[in-house]
């Protein structure tokens, strides 16, 4: 269970449920971890209820994307909460934790892809061929990145260098994927010298925070230019979680933008969404992925 730079800190391999709960109240190495991702979870959640009280999610198809794009939202911390407070039970539940974290970051980047095709998606590009097959490819998208992340955890004993590949890869790929949209958007706006309204500075904000997330999970900074000074308080993984809850606050709000300023454009020019668009990919890429994680699991007593 030992991380490169993190001396001290750590619970013990073989606790029980109750010990690991109990551990999130005491300070170890995981202890920020935990508090950074569980406080979000219900700021998502509460963000989520405000807007449930505002929109109507149910009468309402435009919303449908929206409302997908929040419980993700609300799901991938929640998850990693879960992974950092009961991966030490043993091995074999550490490994089971973090499938289903990585399960719901790969479902996190089918959210954005809803919400990106349903609202975000640049003038131009509406009803084109993108457009028409964005959803479906970052639904297949997320089988392949959960597929690839819950497999490298099998070699990182003996190859550890390919399982950080196997580990990052699934993640840059769909945040790249997924902001085709949005990197086109920015463009043509700087390119057109347009006007710099809250969705445009929300969406920076969110890619600079997106950027710092990637930086903090390949480099193992600042614990690695200091090893142990950092067992506690200030580690990477800790950053990181910051970072990315930070984006995901930025992109929420650009996103709600342009769900009211392009309102009456979108609706001009793009039938409403359908259930199988909308709830049955959804359902079907949480099946898929839930298939995956049990597929995992299952091999995990044969894994070395």
């Amino acid at each position: 269970f030992w991380e490169d730079g993190i001396m001290s800190g750590y619970w013990h391999p073989k606790s029980s449920a109750l010990d690991c709960i109990l551990s999130s109240f005491q300070m170890t190495n995981e202890t920020v971890n935990i508090w950074t991702h569980f406080l979000p979870t219900w700021y998502f959640m509460w963000c989520f209820l405000v807007l449930s009280s505002s929109l109507d999610f149910c009468q309402e198809p435009y919303h449908w994307p929206l409302l997908i794009y929040l419980l993700l939202v609300c799901l991938y911390p929640f998850a990693s909460t879960r992974a950092h407070t009961f991966s030490s039970m043993s091995a074999r539940a550490r490994h089971i934790c973090y499938f289903c974290d990585y399960g719901a970051l790969s479902l996190y980047s089918l959210g954005c892809a809803f919400a990106y095709g349903a609202y975000t998606m640049p003038d131009h590009w509406v009803s084109g061929v993108l457009h028409r097959y964005f959803v479906a490819v970052a639904a297949f998208n997320s089988f392949v990145c959960t597929s690839l992340s819950c497999y490298s955890r099998f070699p990182e004993l003996e190859h550890p260098r390919l399982s950080k590949v196997l580990r990052m890869a699934p993640f840059v790929y769909p945040f790249l994927y997924d902001n085709i949209p949005l990197f086109c958007r920015l463009l043509f706006c700087f390119w057109s010298n347009c006007a710099w309204n809250e969705a445009v500075a929300g969406y920076c904000y969110h890619l600079l925070f997106a950027l710092l997330t990637g930086f903090l999970f390949a480099s193992h900074l600042p614990e690695r230019l200091a090893t142990g000074r950092f067992d506690y308080i200030g580690h990477s993984h800790q950053l990181f979680h910051i970072c990315a809850v930070l984006g995901t606050h930025f992109q929420l709000e650009a996103i709600l933008c342009d769900v009211c300023s392009r309102r009456a454009w979108l609706q001009g020019h793009l039938p409403a969404p359908s259930l199988p668009g909308t709830f049955g990919i959804a359902g079907l890429a949480f099946l898929g992925n839930a298939a995956i994680i049990g597929a995992f699991t299952a091999a995990l007593p044969r894994a070395p």
